[in-house]
């Protein structure tokens, strides 16, 4: 009876994981009672994966413990090779993101500012929102080394062996009990194959219906197993074609969005190509200083105020000689119906210069395989990977007051107002545009032994034994282009006259040859687009080249094996184990990022590493089985003591249930304490440059704003108006190594019903509540913005830093234990097979409803509450929709297969900045702080829009030929065949919507064929 009930176990999860290709995810469910009363083995798809022998032993992902019975009191969700192949979708990460769970992880549409933005071209995964560095990914249950550049930045997807996946199972529970640090948020356990027979060619084109976003790939795998040996080796080309902002129409021009009724207007940069320019303000900031000259003079009758600003425009009204060209004319900037300017929108569209989908080449090996001697079973896995890829971003801007308080000298031959100018701003184009590649190799080994032991061992006869090494290690460099070093712009922007041959040279003092500046040549930033010179752009530009490497050793043994049974039908089960991990990163910074003279993001070497050893145990207690009323009863229990060379020990636990009263139910449950160590990165990460969505609250008229602001702009030195209207602020962040390690506590409880009535149809849902306490990570330059002049924050104050014209020059965001996130929410899923004459029918949905996401800041003035539920802004992670889903319905008959997948995102809301509500840049929702005197709450009333909820249908077909000469299957779909186009999202960082929430390319064909002989 016991063997049968395993035939049957496995043979239901097995069917509905290949039968539902369209429904994306498939939950473990216990065993189908319709089939074990009728005692007939449901038929199983020929395209089924690969099986354990239905009598074997195996490991459930968030268990150590081995079994027959593949239910545990966790949900697990599993994901098969044939769900993956058909989805269209080709490389696992992309796949495993249309999760409901998941939300806000990187990706190959990620364009934005390269590494410093985490922008490396990897596709990570994020379960629960609650970050990359939260979720555990394994391969067979053991770590993977991170994928990306820069010391411990998580693992990249890409980086597993696409072809020798046989599924994936995701564990929706905290499990550092089981796994160690990491497992906070869940583990994603990749199972490769296990053993394999033949040779199978397979190749997949796809394009956008706009032609581009191609893609390619091309793989082989072959294999061989016997009684004693069996070894398997795969190969893999993958190359995917750039895509670009401006071809697609919701995404070709920056946007932004007035909350005061202003509504959508278009956006982007005042640095344009043809120079922008203000004139400046005397110490008082109520008067301009022009010097006597008359260009400036005409142009302030025209009416001043010290945000004004004039664009170049050789048909504007005011016009100037200079003594290194024609004459210069100018416009008021945004001026409607100029005579180049027919809508009123001057602003420098950057979003035509950035790539949608960013281009990569990926080469991939793997190899696997096992030897069988009559104690023992020595194995290895072997993989390599090659990962090229290419972030593109916008020419440079340049201000040079942004650089080292740097002014354009009224002594420059190419300055016509006469006096110093601290706003300029220029678009390079003449450089080109900026440019990130990665190029980097993944290589990992394991190799191990494992066994039962003999009947020598008396008691522990039988029990299994493993020993094993797994290392890694991913190395690469990052090539930066398109920037300039800001060393070089005082000196080019300085004073400059003719010499005595008549070409213009840079002088440290005006009117002294004597004091030329060797190598410079006077830099001219209102000559229009093309007047940059050549030996202009030798002088300040620069490739830059930065190295990193990321590597993990770990060494392990395991011990597990039957006790002795209680009332049930299985026996109690105890695993035992010991793990020794080192960790090494490094990130050696171009000479020129790391001495703080790149004009685009500087950062600083990054080295370090860790070390620790880990003891678990874990214990299965089946408790009854076959009773009335109770159909079965198990308990379990697990505990796992880590000791860490940075912080020392700790202890975490896991505790579960599972109860099924009749066939038609089980309920479950789990309670886990868990841990997550500082990473490398957030240990000793070098500092380093980034530029988020902010706006400078002091940027206001003192005297119609709040009054609590302007008090704390007065108190920190800004005594008017700033005039720093920008919407990025400039931030550093780096490492820190006095951070505690963070601590959390997880409980699940669910419910699993196949009612008996209705054969073949299982319904699932888990509530979830996670709470991160000493959570790592930084606060938000938002955050800190608003904390300090809405919320009066001072210790916040103290982070921003202003330059000699009360300009934010930059704050200070290094990584902290900041405070505690907690969420929490309900998981769904439905599972429903019809077989009938007419083919096998398979419905399938996943859905995942958001409770509450709050994340509470820890300041010595008070908590700080961000509640993140349903919104979109500067403070949460990204876009956390109420209610993602996922649907799909199946069809196939012999050799037939055809389906579609609809996925769902519902809307929230999207907030005006609480400092300026005509513009989304740097809002924030919900955010609740403590006045500091008073000891009330204060919370910022933005204005808000709602982003309206999204649907994406996906179809596809199959057929599977078998002939003499193998089986031949040709697959053909459609990803979004509606061409739905992403919602707006107006504070995004990039082309106008979120690209760790909606599919970005629109309507895109596929197809591919498979060969196995």
């Amino acid at each position: 009876m016991k063997s049968r009930r395993t035939t049957i176990q496995v043979a239901s999860i097995l069917l509905l994981s290949a039968g539902l290709a369209a429904a994306q995810s498939q939950e473990t469910p216990p065993p189908t009672t319709a089939d074990q009363q009728a005692g007939v083995e449901p038929a199983v798809p020929t395209s089924a994966p690969e099986r354990h022998s239905l009598t074997e032993e195996v490991v459930v992902t968030g268990s150590r413990i081995r079994r027959k019975d593949l239910t545990t009191p966790a949900p697990v969700t599993v994901v098969t090779r044939e769900q993956f192949e058909s989805s269209g979708r080709m490389t696992i990460g992309d796949f495993l993101q249309t999760m409901p769970e998941q939300g806000n992880a990187p990706n190959f549409q990620l364009n934005t500012g390269g590494i410093n933005y985490g922008a490396d071209g990897a596709t990570r995964i994020n379960l629960r929102s609650l970050g990359v560095q939260r979720t555990l990914v394994l391969i067979n249950g053991r770590r993977v080394v991170p994928g990306g550049l820069g010391a411990s930045a998580g693992v990249d997807l890409n980086t597993i062996p696409t072809e020798a996946v046989d599924r994936v199972e995701v564990l929706k529970d905290g499990a550092s009990a089981v796994y160690g640090s990491d497992a906070i948020a869940g583990v994603v356990n990749i199972i490769t194959r296990r053993s394999y027979n033949g040779t199978e060619l397979g190749a997949q084109y796809g394009a956008s219906g706009k032609g581009d976003a191609q893609t390619f790939d091309a793989h082989v795998t072959t294999g061989a197993s016997g009684d004693t040996a069996g070894a398997m080796f795969s190969a893999r080309y993958f190359n995917q074609k750039d895509s670009w902002l401006r071809d697609r129409t919701w995404s070709q021009q920056a946007l932004d969005f007035d909350y005061t009724g202003g509504g959508v207007s278009p956006s982007g940069s005042s640095r344009t190509p043809q120079g922008t320019v203000q004139i400046p303000k005397d110490s008082t900031g109520t008067n301009p200083v022009c010097n006597g000259n008359a260009l400036c003079l005409a142009m302030v009758a025209d009416g001043w105020d010290a945000d004004k600003r004039w664009i170049r425009d050789p048909t504007g009204p005011y016009c100037g000689p200079t003594p290194a060209g024609p004459a210069q004319c100018f416009r008021v900037f945004n001026t409607p119906a100029a005579a180049n300017n027919l809508t009123g929108n001057d602003f420098y569209n950057f979003a035509a210069e950035n790539y949608l989908t960013i281009p990569s080449t990926t080469i991939q090996g793997f190899s696997s395989g096992e030897a069988r001697f009559p104690v023992a079973r020595g194995y290895y896995e072997l993989s390599y990977t090659q990962r090229n890829s290419t972030q593109n971003a916008a020419p440079m801007p340049l201000n040079p007051n942004d650089y080292n308080d740097n002014i354009v000298s009224k002594s420059s031959l190419y300055n016509p107002f006469g006096t110093d100018l601290d706003f300029l701003g220029r678009r390079l184009v003449e450089f080109g545009n900026r440019t990130y590649s990665e190029d980097l190799a993944t290589f990992r080994v394991v190799t191990g032994i494992d066994g039962t032991l003999p009947a020598a061992t008396g008691p522990l006869q039988g029990w299994f034994w493993n020993a094993t090494l797994n290392y890694g290690r991913t190395s690469g460099t990052f090539t930066t282009g398109g920037s300039f070093r800001n060393s070089r712009v005082a000196s080019a922007v300085g004073p400059s006259m003719f010499d005595a041959k008549g070409n213009p040279v840079c002088v440290d003092k005006p009117g002294d040859l004597s004091t030329i500046v060797a190598g410079c040549t006077p830099l001219n930033l209102l000559g229009g687009p093309g007047s940059i010179a050549s030996s202009q752009q030798d002088y300040l530009g620069f490739t830059g080249t930065s190295r990193a490497y990321d590597q993990l050793t770990t060494v392990g043994a395991d011990l597990g094996g039957d006790l002795f049974q209680l009332a049930a039908d299985r026996p109690m089960s105890l695993a035992l184990g010991y793990e020794y991990r080192h960790q090494l990163g490094s990130q050696i910074a171009d000479p020129i990022a790391a001495s703080g003279d790149s004009a685009d993001f500087n950062f600083k070497s990054t080295s370090g590493g860790f070390y620790s050893n880990e003891g678990y145990a874990e214990l299965s207690v089946p408790i009854f089985s076959n009773m009335p009323g109770i159909e079965a009863l198990e308990a379990s229990a697990a505990g796992r003591y880590v000791n860490y060379n940075t912080f020392g020990d700790k202890f975490t636990y896991k505790l579960g249930a599972r109860y099924t009263p009749v066939r038609d139910l089980t309920v479950r449950g789990t309670y886990s304490t868990a841990f997550r160590a500082p990473s490398i990165s957030e240990l000793y990460l070098g500092n380093k440059e980034t530029d988020p969505a902010a706006t400078d609250p002091c940027n206001t008229d003192f005297a119609t704003a709040d009054p609590k602001v302007v008090a704390q702009c007065t108190k920190f030195g800004v005594t008017s108006k700033s005039g720093d209207p920008g919407l990025q602020e400039l931030t550093r962040t780096g490492g820190n190594p006095n951070l505690s390690p963070e601590t959390a506590k997880t409980f699940t409880a669910g419910l699993v019903i196949q009612p008996q009535m209705v054969r073949n149809l299982t319904f699932t849902v888990d509530y979830f509540n996670i709470r991160v306490d000493d959570a790592i990570g930084v606060t938000g330059t938002a955050n800190i913005l608003n904390g300090c002049y809405a919320g009066g924050v001072d210790e916040y104050c103290g982070l921003v830093v202003r330059n000699n014209v009360s300009k934010i020059a930059y704050v200070n965001d290094f990584y902290a234990n900041i405070g505690t996130i907690r969420t929490g929410g309900i998981d769904f899923a439905i599972r429903y097979m019809l077989p009938t004459d007419v083919g096998r029918f398979a419905f399938g949905f996943d859905g995942s409803w958001l409770a509450f996401y709050n994340i509470t800041l820890k300041l010595k003035s008070g908590p700080a509450k961000i509640e993140g539920k349903g919104t979109y802004d500067a403070g949460s992670y990204g876009a956390l929709p109420q209610f993602k889903a996922t649907t799909g319905l199946d069809w196939s008959l012999g050799g037939f297969i055809a389906g579609l997948t609809g996925r769902y995102v519902s809307s929230f809301n999207e907030c005006s900045n609480p400092f300026d509500p005509t513009t989304a840049q740097g809002g924030i929702c919900e955010i609740i702080t403590v006045d500091p005197v008073n000891g009330t709450q204060v919370a910022p009333n933005p204005l808000k829009q709602r982003v309206k909820s999204f649907y994406q249908l996906d179809v596809h077909a199959g057929y599977t030929l078998t002939s003499a000469f193998g089986k031949t299957t040709l697959y053909a779909g459609i990803l979004n065949l509606t061409d739905k186009v992403p919602p707006y999202i107006y504070s995004a960082a990039l082309a106008n919507s979120d690209p760790s929430t909606y599919d970005y390319v629109g309507r895109y064909f596929y197809g591919r064929v498979q060969h196995k002989f």
